[in-house]
């Protein structure tokens, strides 16, 4: 086989770099918005009222 162009190279690096940063993004956001930010907040699940069992 031929020798692989340098320019198909540099695409798969910067392909390569351009995941890594959008991952590095979006764990930045997970972490800013992903949860709570007051530890006391209680979760949306608590919130929601329970059905009442049907009489017999």
């Amino acid at each position: 086989m031929d020798k692989t162009p340098k320019t198909a190279i540099r695409g798969m690096m910067l392909y390569v770099l351009a995941l890594i940063v959008l991952g590095v993004l979006a764990g930045a956001v997970y972490t800013i918005y992903g949860h709570p930010a007051d530890p006391s907040e209680r979760p949306a699940a608590e919130t929601i009222p329970q059905k009442a069992t049907a009489p017999q």
